[in-house]
């Protein structure tokens, strides 16, 4: 885990090595074990380095192959590298360093771009090939690691942040207002964009390819999932089938020279993750965190018996209201982007706490999107998510708001409340699911939100998002609409929950791994037609019944999972009153002709629309005013967690 930047210069002027050590050591939380600088006329790499796996110097990056002709900058881990290493060598590959970093060099050597294709892990790499003067750099096919670029007449620039490329002063600081609509249409910037104008993401599974000689970056798609259902296999043996790849997955994901723990929120996700770590990691200690100011958001006795049941030490933080008011803003400067849920505060305590004890921690990202946990799911494919609303939740949340859209929905505490919304907003026949897939997880499309003010709007020229959000329901091999569903969650809404995930742990020089989302798994389960996967309509009914033959019943056989929220009364506290009012009444909110006044002021007094106005709007101030009243305590934060890092 690691940070990494590169810059190409089509003009053949030589890369400026003081601004590329600029870039590189802004993303020294990403890396600060080690620091590395490559230029080759005009050309340059530049990596920080978290030292996971080879402690030693021979994992230093940039990494070149024996004849220097290929050097490489890495960020993530390969973690079928052993495999690789030995089939390599056993075609004359000679390698001078045990890390998974090398594999990626050798492995170009024999196959040029199709290498990716080997590659088990979450990873983003940028490579250049002397010999033919060519820059290569790939992401990994989930998206788990985040590589951007910005491309002009003149250069490429790539980076694991935004803000790194940003560090370049030739690289301007706009605002995309089709990015933005977006984000409040769906909790993020789809096809590939970012919230500024000239900076785009390589999207998962995909590859980034340019000549010098050229300039013209070529773009490919490297991976699809693909669906061929075999229905002649026993529910039986598809449950023994994927508690063996479940296995075979977290064991590789528990590789690492450091030391390895785990994410427990007492769910069935990271409970299950939990649970074959400890076959694999003697002493595996887990993490957990507790609201204690609203009972029904504590999970935490479920957690403590999963790690009894385990035999893994528990571990407990605990938030309050003045760490949200006072990190908020820290926590957005990390993502670059304004952040689809709240999510990501309860993240960074548990993961606060994870760094105190260890290097690297398992989390069980991508259960609900593998393996169908979501009540809109249900609702699309079935025509009724009741499966969810008679799972006895009245007694754990009370007067649950009742919410409309995705973001609105993830304020809401729990699954009740998701639920009711999904009943209540199906009170009328749509045409497609398109139409019920909108309804059920968007806010109004930009022409007809009144929060935009009226120049804003003109100036979208009648763009609407809806054709990029709906593009996935085109690109499926299925006709079975909740695998359409769940393709549509894993390409969409998981992208958002991983990007809160690297920049929460990143934050921390921790590295996070989510082994649910091993690639064969997704693979083996497109295999798995929905009847088996969610037998008798009970959500993740197949990863259930693995998960019998691992945990407490009590832990799999829950009926009240809730999300990852952040309880009503911290937003209600006084920190996050007047956190919120110096956010959104300023002046310069008010006068940037994107949002009329009056639902900034509105959005003052906790509802649908504070999160989502609050995080734009300090975004506005951290990267585009670059207001000191904001970067300076970002700063400040940034010193003091680096003082208590490593």
């Amino acid at each position: 885990m690691c940070g990494i930047v590169a810059a190409i210069n089509f003009d053949r002027t030589a890369v400026d090595s003081r601004r590329l050590a600029a870039m590189r050591d802004m993303l020294h939380h990403r890396g600060p074990d080690d620091e590395g600088l490559y230029v080759d006329g005009p050309v340059g790499l530049g990596h920080r380095r978290l030292s996971i796996i080879d402690l030693s110097e021979s994992g230093h990056q940039p990494m070149s192959n024996e004849d220097g002709s290929v050097r490489v900058v890495f960020n993530g881990e390969i973690y079928n590298y052993l495999e690789l290493t030995q089939a390599l060598k056993a075609k004359g590959h000679r390698f001078s360093s045990t890390s998974d970093t090398e594999v990626i060099l050798h492995q170009y050597e024999e196959e040029g771009e199709d290498c990716v294709n080997r590659f088990n892990g979450m990873f983003s790499f940028v490579l250049w090939d002397r010999r033919r003067r060519r820059l290569f750099a790939a992401r990994d096919r989930m998206g788990i690691k985040p590589l951007y670029y910005y491309l002009s007449p003149t250069k490429l620039i790539l980076a694991s942040e935004i803000k790194a490329i940003l560090e370049d002063p030739d690289v301007p600081r706009a605002l995309d207002p089709q990015a933005l609509a977006d984000y409040m249409f769906c909790g993020r910037a789809l096809k590939g964009k970012t919230m500024f104008r000239n900076i785009r993401e390589v999207e998962p599974g995909h590859w980034l390819s340019v000549d010098l000689e050229t300039g013209r970056p070529v773009i490919r798609k490297y991976w699809q999932q693909h669906y061929n259902y075999d229905r002649s296999r026993s529910d039986e043996a598809v449950k023994e089938e994927l508690l063996y790849r479940l296995d075979e997955s977290v064991k590789i994901h528990c590789r690492s020279d450091a030391a390895l723990g785990s994410h427990l929120s007492g769910g069935l996700d990271s409970s299950t993750v939990a649970a074959l770590a400890a076959r694999h990691r003697e002493g595996l200690k887990t993490f957990s965190i507790r609201f204690t100011e609203q009972g029904f958001l504590d999970e935490t006795h479920f957690a403590k018996d999963v790690a009894r049941h385990v035999g893994a030490e528990y571990c407990e933080g605990e938030p309050n209201p003045m760490d949200m008011a006072n990190r908020l803003p820290y926590l957005l400067w990390h993502m670059d982007v304004p952040m689809a849920s709240q999510g990501g505060f309860a993240y960074f305590t548990a993961s606060q706490l994870a760094q105190r004890h260890v290097k690297v921690s398992l989390t069980g990202h991508g259960g609900d999107e593998l393996f169908a946990g979501y009540p809109a799911q249900f609702q699309a494919s079935f025509g009724h998510a009741d499966m969810f609303a008679r799972q006895n939740y009245s007694q754990r949340v009370a007067k649950a708001p009742i919410e409309r859209s995705l973001l609105k929905s993830l304020l809401g505490p729990g699954m009740v409340g998701l639920c009711k919304s999904v009943k209540e907003q199906l009170f009328t026949p749509e045409r497609t699911l398109q139409d019920i897939w909108i309804k059920l997880h968007c806010n109004q499309w930009p022409k007809g939100n009144p929060v935009f003010q009226t120049d804003f709007m003109k100036g979208l020229d009648g763009y609407t998002p809806a054709d990029d959000y709906n593009k996935p329901f085109q690109e499926t091999d299925t006709d079975q609409v909740l695998d359409q569903c769940l393709y549509h969650d894993l390409v969409t809404y998981l992208p958002s929950l991983l990007h809160l995930e690297d920049r929460v742990s990143m934050a921390l020089s921790i590295e996070s791994r989510v082994p649910l989302l091993d690639y064969r798994i997704a693979e083996f389960l497109a295999t798995v037609p929905p009847e088996q996967k969610v037998r008798g309509l009970v959500p993740k009914h197949l990863l259930r019944q693995v998960a019998s033959e691992l945990l407490p019943k009590e832990v799999w056989n829950r009926k009240d999972k809730c999300n990852f929220p952040v309880p009503d009364n911290f937003w209600m506290s006084r920190e996050m009153k007047e956190f919120t009012e110096s956010v959104l009444i300023a002046p310069e909110s008010r006068q940037r002709g994107i949002f009329k006044p009056e639902t900034l002021k509105q959005a003052c007094h906790y509802g649908n629309l504070t999160w989502p106005l609050v995080n734009v709007e300090l975004w506005f101030k951290i990267f585009i005013d670059r207001d000191p009243n904001w970067t300076d305590r970002i700063a400040l934060h940034t010193t003091a967690q680096a003082g208590s890092g490593r």
